[in-house]
């Protein structure tokens, strides 16, 4: 199938199954293709893992999803249209899993209070000594534009303040044995293209956080971070009850 069509598919695959799964002949019935040029596209997928057939229904993971609309971006597809297919939690989720794959300690959309507001973290990410603070975020022109540069100053606001009042949130995050930590901020996305870097705050495509996890120590110096250290966490004595 030549790109066109199968861009053609893969968006009508992913809005399809927005809402859970979809027959075949909704898929087909939403593109212009030859019966015989979709069945074969479909089998193939199914083949090679990029979707799942059970029979007539069509049924993809959060990760199947998130790679379609990869693959439908490099093929030329809109991102803002792409983007839209999918929603916000599976983007946290798929975020969450590479962490937890890593050895993570993984909160989801974690909420704290602290300098009169309360702040929204997508995904919190603990290993020692790291803790990532991870923004899951729809960017649709790179890094250069003025949306994402205010979604990255707002994250590093965040962040700052989340280090600031990290040793009254260590046994809440399950970090209070830690001696140290260092708190990186990163924006989590699903441009294909890789890393960049904006104020000193890697933008990672969610296709690239494996590796990114994998190497990031060696460039720490180059990415925006701050270290906490933490008191000597004493269990507090537990009261005898007399009897």
């Amino acid at each position: 199938m030549n790109p066109s069509a199968l861009k053609q598919v893969i968006k009508a695959i992913l809005v399809k199954t927005q809402s859970g799964e979809a027959t075949l002949d909704e898929v087909r019935e939403s593109v212009n293709v030859t019966h015989a040029a979709f069945d074969q596209t479909m089998e193939t997928m199914a083949r090679n893992g990029t979707i799942t057939l059970d029979g007539d229904a069509v049924k993809l993971s959060t990760e199947q999803r998130v790679r379609l609309a990869v693959r439908a971006i490099e093929l030329g597809a809109d991102f803002q249209t792409v983007s839209v297919s999918l929603g916000w939690l599976e983007f946290e989720e798929l975020a969450a899993h590479v962490f937890e794959e890593n050895g993570f300690t993984v909160l989801r959309r974690y909420r704290f209070q602290a300098e009169g507001r309360r702040w929204e973290m997508d995904v919190l990410a603990s290993r020692y000594p790291y803790i990532v603070c991870a923004e899951c975020k729809h960017y649709t022109k790179g890094m250069g534009n003025s949306t994402a540069r205010n979604i990255v100053e707002t994250h590093l606001e965040k962040t700052a303040v989340f280090s600031r009042h990290l040793t009254g949130q260590a046994k809440k995050i399950g970090v209070h044995r830690w001696r140290d930590a260092v708190v990186i901020p990163i924006t989590f996305t699903l441009s294909p293209t890789k890393m960049r870097i904006y104020r000193r705050m890697p933008s990672v495509s969610v296709l690239a956080l494996t590796s990114f996890l994998a190497s990031f120590e060696g460039y720490l110096e180059r990415m925006a971070h701050f270290k906490v250290e933490l008191p000597e966490w004493k269990p507090k004595p537990r009261q005898t009850r007399l009897r």
